[in-house]
Order: C-alpha cells, then structure tokens, then sequence
C-alpha cells in the first residue's frame, strides 16, 4: 500500500453555502500566522490523470442553489498497484482543506470559513473514507468532530469515476453553525416570499479520471 498525494474529486466537498451579494459587507477573518497548503497533483504515477470536485448547497424557501468546489482535495493512502478502480481507491482516505473553498466569491468563501466552520470542532480538514462492499460505494464523512457513512450513488465509465449524494449537515451536528450562518446572511438569504432560509442538505458530485491505459 502505498501512499498516494493528488487532487482528487471525491466528495469532499462540503463547503457549502452563499452570502451571495459582491456589496456585502465583508467579514475580517482573524489574525493568525500563515498557513501552508498542499499542493495538489495532477497525475498519480500513471494512475490518476485528473480530478474534481463540485458541490451545491441552497438558501431561500425556494431551494436556490449555490455552487463551488474546493481548491485542493488529497487522497491519502490508496493502492497505487489497484488494478481496478475499487482496489486502489478502497480504504483511501479523502482530505478536503477547508481553507481552499471556492464559490468565486471572496467575500461568502471567507464567510463560509469563519462562520460556517468557524463554528464547527477541528475544521482545518474534511475527511472521508471509501469502501465498496456487494457492488454498493460508500463514503464514510467526518465533520464537526461526528462521522457518517452514507451510500453514495457511484459509476465508472470511459475510465472516470464518478460519485453523488445529498449530505445533510445536520447529521454532523451543526446547528450552532447553520444557524449562525444565517443570522450572518439573513437579508441575502431571503426570497420572494421574504422568508430567510438557510438548508442543511448540499448535494456533492466528484470525478476521477484514470489513465487510458488503466486496467490493461
């Protein structure tokens, strides 16, 4: 088993909603010491060769979606000598770095971190683990100091894996943070019928793609 770093498009994504105005007043993040991140890698060794990761969250009682991805997901120890999709993601463990979110725009993303997560345990990190067991994928989620397994919705053609499910955030006990998010976004959170409404279900789709010449 060897230990494998890259982007990867593994749902991870948990980042999840929109303060989505670019006049709103801006959140100042606290000061703190420069951080690293690691930087993501395109290609695993004649295994991996791309990846990404998308995810929508919803605000208004109309269910508007809101849609970004995080920068930089890793994969950690996966199976480099797999010789199929199962085998080398099977067991891997699936980092996303909250500080990379991205929904293009500045202002929300720094919302998301400091308020979303901001009040949530241990959120340098999102973390999952894949399994796959009697043709079924399953995605085991940590957030919030919780973890979740759900069975994910999953296919693997033309050499790209592909993976969806809806999340619901609070199987992870995040009530404080949803809530706080809200009152933070409570005017751009409302719709037509003027009620403010902030979900807790994010839908997460992620894709990897393997070599052409996998598998032969």
């Amino acid at each position: 088993m060897k230990k494998l770093y890259t982007a990867i498009a593994i749902c991870s994504a948990i980042s999840f909603y929109s303060c989505n105005n670019k006049t709103e007043e801006k959140v100042e993040a606290p000061q703190e010491a420069t951080t690293t991140t690691e930087e993501a890698t395109d290609l695993v060794e004649g295994v991996i060769t791309k990846s990404s990761v998308e995810w929508t969250a919803y605000k208004t009682t109309a269910k508007t979606p809101v849609s970004g991805h995080f920068d930089v997901v890793l994969v950690k120890d996966a199976n480099q000598e797999g010789k199929t999709f199962q085998e080398v993601l099977e067991g891997a463990n699936i980092v996303a770095e909250v500080a990379t979110i991205n929904s293009d725009l500045v202002e929300r993303d720094q919302k998301l971190k400091d308020i979303l997560f901001g009040n949530m345990a241990e959120t340098k990190e999102i973390k999952g683990n894949l399994s796959f067991k009697d043709g079924k994928t399953f995605l085991k989620l940590t957030l919030n100091n919780v973890s979740k397994e759900y069975e994910v919705k999953s296919s693997f053609e033309n050499n790209v894996f592909t993976i969806e499910a809806d999340v619901d955030l609070m199987d992870f006990n995040t009530a404080k943070a949803l809530d706080a998010l809200n009152k933070a976004c409570f005017e751009l959170h409302k719709g037509a019928d003027g009620v403010s409404k902030t979900w807790s279900e994010v839908h997460i789709k992620g894709q990897v793609e393997f070599t052409q010449n996998f598998g032969k």
